[in-house]
């Protein structure tokens, strides 16, 4: 009697925690919107194992009607569905969020400008995140468009960055949903009737768009590709000025002599976000020149694997080679959106591999030309001139006044060279205030353990 009372409570036992079990996974679904299985989603972004970036589908699918807030969130006058990224690149921080209009079907007898206007001003966004074990994150909180817009050439639409807590990362070969709404305030007035527009989503880490915008027309069945390029904003760390350019044993730094592409890579390693950097470090590379026990192994392997650096046609890396002005800027134009140009900036680089890198690193402000109006691209660069544009890329500069006396210097640094001030700022590690003028005033010199 008592082993049958025994089996019986095990036998409940077990049947308790499997309606548990089951109680808990039906929460765990409902409340983790990556997991729901039931809904497919209405755009697709892949991030491809060579850092492109593809996208399908289309946000505004469907129609919108003035509605309040809570009308919207339960599927009146609103529309909702779901972004799915496919990463299949590295660990991918995105830290900003975009959408873009690239073109309406307007029925209702307004002109564009007048339709576009009230549409950026008058219809909001909500994004919401999955997290485990909790409702929804919010990403971004029902925001007009014309906050979250992004264009070409247009610095007044420049897209929508996270808020530190909402920055999220997705690991390689993984992949994320994110739920949106959008919503027509009550006060939409007319010419918002009878308008559709097509507004892919773009995920952080895009430099620019590669494909002029295209209008679908009337076409209902349209579906547009856009292939972007990846690019890892905010990757460097430019808020703490530590040294990034060493010595050479002879006590020497060389202001004037060349600098080569694995001392490049050294330093670009250096100035990486710890974060970012951990995310991509390895020691793997598939360059033959690059040997096992090279000094510069991680830097180059680590560099390549955030696709920062490439190597040449045949495969090679050629790490001992002198690095060129056009390399040199089409590395420093990897950490931040290429500025597309109509016209070359320099009288040599029509045509060259580099032009369009070269273009965008002039436009803004990282590298100048000669005074007979060429660049020089396939010139090897000095360590001078590299270390003037790493500091206009890091926006780090430093009258000499504002040097402190006990800061590092070497003998063949002399203090009435053009590049003196831009080679104390790499050789030493500094704690600062900005001023007004955009220079710095050094408060401290200090010296950290550095990953050199």
């Amino acid at each position: 009697m008592k082993r049958r009372n025994k089996i019986f409570r095990m036998i409940l036992q077990v049947l308790i925690l499997t309606l548990i079990g089951g109680v808990f996974t039906i929460n765990l679904i409902q409340s983790t919107f990556a997991t729901t299985i039931n809904k497919s989603p209405n755009v697709i972004v892949t991030i491809g194992s060579d850092g492109k970036i593809s996208q399908n589908g289309n946000l505004f699918d469907g129609q919108l009607y003035p509605a309040t807030v809570e009308q919207a969130e339960n599927g009146i006058g609103g529309i909702s569905g779901v972004i799915r990224i496919s990463n299949n690149y590295q660990n991918i921080k995105v830290e900003n969020l975009a959408i873009g209009i690239t073109g309406m079907n307007i029925n209702n007898g307004y002109d564009k400008d007048t339709v576009f206007n009230s549409f950026i001003k008058d219809i909001n966004l909500k994004i919401e995140k999955g997290k485990v074990l909790t409702f929804d994150k919010i990403l971004v909180d029902y925001t007009p468009l014309k906050d979250i817009l992004l264009e070409k050439d247009n610095d007044e639409y420049r897209g929508y960055t996270l808020a530190e807590k909402d920055k999220f990362t997705i690991p390689k070969n993984s992949s994320v949903d994110l739920k949106y709404t959008l919503h027509m305030v009550p006060e939409a007035t007319e010419e918002l009737e009878a308008v559709t527009a097509n507004m892919p989503i773009y995920i952080n880490l895009m430099g620019y768009i590669d494909n002029d915008p295209v209008d679908p027309g009337d076409d209902d069945d349209y579906e547009e590709e856009i292939i972007q390029e990846v690019v890892p904003l905010g990757i460097l760390n430019k808020e703490d000025h530590i040294q990034y350019i060493q010595g050479y044993p002879d006590n020497t730094v060389r202001p004037e002599g060349l600098i080569t592409r694995e001392e490049v890579a050294a330093v670009f390693y250096r100035l990486l976000d710890n974060a970012y950097r951990s995310s991509i470090y390895t020691e793997v590379e598939d360059f033959p020149d690059v040997s096992s026990n090279r000094w510069s192994l991680k830097h180059i392997a680590t560099l390549a694997n955030g696709n920062i650096i490439n190597g040449y046609p045949d495969g090679s890396f050629r790490p001992g080679n002198f690095i060129t002005r056009a390399e040199l800027a089409t590395i420093a134009s990897k950490f931040d959106r290429l500025t597309p140009s109509d016209e070359n900036m320099f009288s040599d680089i029509e045509g060259h591999w580099a032009s369009k890198y070269i273009n965008s690193a002039a436009l803004k402000g990282w590298v100048s030309g000669y005074p007979d109006g060429t660049f020089k691209p396939d010139q090897y660069i000095t360590r001078a001139e590299f270390v003037t544009l790493v500091n206009n890329v890091l926006e780090r500069r430093v009258h000499k006044e504002k040097i402190l006396s006990e800061a590092k210097d070497f003998p063949d640094l002399l203090n009435t060279m053009w590049y003196y001030e831009a080679m104390m700022e790499a050789i030493n590690s500094h704690y600062y205030e900005r001023l007004e003028d955009g220079y710095e005033l050094w408060l401290e010199i200090y010296y950290p353990i550095l990953d050199m």
